[in-house]
């Protein structure tokens, strides 16, 4: 009897042990209140021509999981509370320091489609040291995202001269004064401005309706991807743009057909429009004649998107650019065909 005592107490000893020795590695399951609300810059990159006098970079809080389940890729939680942001801005030569460039800055969210916080006066108390580059600005409790904008000097940079030297600024979000937010910045990301030489590629085009060849070949180019384009006559058409700015190629046929469009509470007429656009997978942007290609989509109608590829070059000749293109889609292609436009 004693003897079935004794295995029996070694037992349970070498099974509570074993129990023991297994929860010493278990950890205690993370909850969403552990981690912190991360902010971060909204997009890694613009650019505007070098007469621009100014531009602004968008400072915004991370997707988190859905309280609700509503959103399964997640959503953004505002704060509760304000904080302040403190960020850093640094160039190349060109603007080393930024002081000569950037001459001001101001700071606001948008409240509505048509409204701003600075409509309503609300301060985001943007300071801005051009000399050393670095700044502050408040974020505030409820919003998502804040846009802060910096006042420029055009003048500096605007010229009748081709650069081939890159003018680029650089933005980082370097600390947080979070109070009592748990709240971090996130200091890996950065947000790349660049002054667009306006004597290079980069843009406004616009194409001679009046020359039928030219019309025919535009229409021939882009109908591809437009049924729209493709069944236009030539009496249907204003005017033809194409614009090449940061990243991005558009195509834009004006009609003379108009319509009457509401913004904010007024009624304007406008001419309609059938734009056409893409993002640049390659472009020699430091170059006056290179390669190119870019890519869009075209919506279906189960809602998917077919996606379509146009490459080429170009080649510029004071305000004349010579852009040679073909178009795939669907399996089809077009032709190479070089459209003649003027600035």
């Amino acid at each position: 009897m004693k003897n079935s005592i004794y295995i029996l107490l070694s037992f349970l000893v070498v099974l509570f042990s074993a129990c023991d020795k297994k929860n010493d590695n278990l950890v205690n399951p993370l909850v969403e209140g552990d981690f912190p609300q991360i902010l971060l810059l909204a997009d890694e990159g613009d650019g505007e021509l070098e007469d621009e006098d100014k531009f602004s970079f968008v400072i915004t809080l991370a997707d988190r999981k859905d309280p609700e389940g509503k959103e399964l890729g997640g959503t953004v939680i505002p704060l509760k509370e304000d904080v302040t942001v403190y960020f850093e801005v640094s160039g190349d030569k060109t603007f080393s320091p930024t002081a000569p460039y950037i001459l001001a800055a101001n700071a606001f969210y948008e409240i509505d489609d048509c409204t701003t916080s600075e409509d309503e006066n609300v301060d985001l108390n943007v300071v801005y040291d051009a000399l050393t580059g670095k700044g502050s600005v408040t974020f505030p409790k409820g919003v998502t995202e804040i846009e802060v904008e910096f006042e420029t000097n055009p003048d500096l940079v605007s010229d009748d001269l081709f650069n081939t030297e890159s003018r680029n600024l650089e933005i980082k979000l370097t600390a947080v004064d979070a109070h009592s937010e748990n709240v971090v910045v996130n200091q890996d990301n950065s947000f790349q401005y660049m002054v667009l030489d306006e004597e290079g590629i980069y843009s406004e085009y616009e194409l001679s309706v009046n020359q039928p060849a030219e019309l025919a070949k535009y229409l021939a180019l882009f109908g591809l991807v437009n049924e729209d384009v493709k069944a236009l006559k030539a009496d249907e058409v204003k005017e033809i743009i194409v614009e090449f700015q940061y990243g991005e190629f558009k195509a834009i046929v004006v009609l003379n057909e108009t319509e009457e469009v509401e913004e904010c509470g007024s009624i304007e007429t406008k001419n309609k429009e059938i734009e056409i656009e893409g993002e640049f997978e390659e472009l020699e942007d430091d170059q006056q004649e290179g390669d190119l290609e870019f890519v869009g989509a075209v919506e279906q109608e189960d809602g998917s998107e077919k996606e379509f590829v146009y490459k080429g070059s170009f080649k510029i000749d004071g305000d004349r650019l010579a852009l040679r293109l073909q178009g795939e889609f669907n399996d089809e292609k077009t032709a190479e065909i070089t459209l003649n436009l003027k600035k």
